[in-house]
């Protein structure tokens, strides 16, 4: 299980624009692949001027699939579908399809360099529009039980605009051999429609 806590950390407002769900949930079923399910929450956040928003992530039920794993390597690929939150929501007519692929290759000891990218569909036409997303990322050991990381990326959160930036860094430190906690920074670089996002997260892993 997989769980993060976002609070907006801008100054003067705006939205902070969640890179994942606030619960995952995953569970092995086969070698090589495992179910997930991202759980239904909403947040309260700044909004411009002071403004509070209400965001809500909402229920998704996927696959992921290890394509490729060794001891220097990996590539995983995934499929989700996230039901609209309501019949009546005008602005979600069809439901949000997403692909992923992930991939990781260990440079030496202590570091890693790893990519993602990630495409979703539009809740309106649905497949006619396909919102992209990639990021790079790089992690670095201290020891067994530390792991700090940095990723920074670009993605399409509208149609018609041009492609915001984003970037965070993150300290995960291991409590047990079965769970962990994060915390991290992260902001938009270039906002879509003056929506500066800086955001602090805090997160746990916990691995029954």
């Amino acid at each position: 299980m997989e769980g993060l806590y976002y609070q907006n950390a801008s100054k003067v407002g705006g939205t902070a624009l969640a890179a994942y769900p606030m619960v995952r949930l995953r569970a092995g079923l086969v070698r090589s692949l495992e179910f997930v399910a991202d759980t239904p929450s909403q947040v309260a956040e700044s909004g411009l001027n002071g403004r509070g928003v209400y965001p809500s992530s909402q229920l998704g039920l996927g696959l992921n699939y290890a394509l490729a794993a060794s001891g220097r390597y990996a590539l995983a690929l995934g499929a989700e579908a996230r039901p609209p939150a309501s019949r009546f929501a005008s602005s979600e007519t069809q439901p949000e399809y997403t692909l992923d692929a992930v991939s990781e290759y260990r440079l030496a000891k202590s570091f890693t360099l790893s990519g993602f990218l990630d495409g979703s569909t539009s809740r309106t036409v649905g497949l006619q529009h396909v919102f992209p997303m990639a990021a790079l990322g790089f992690g670095f050991y201290p020891n067994a039980r530390t792991e700090l990381s940095t990723d920074v990326g670009s993605r399409f959160v509208v149609r018609h605009a041009s492609p915001q930036s984003f970037g965070d860094i993150s300290v995960t430190e291991a409590l047990h051999k079965a769970s962990a906690v994060e915390v991290g920074l992260g902001t938009t670089l270039n906002p879509v429609s003056n929506a500066k996002a800086h955001y602090l997260a805090v997160g746990f892993d916990f691995r029954p």
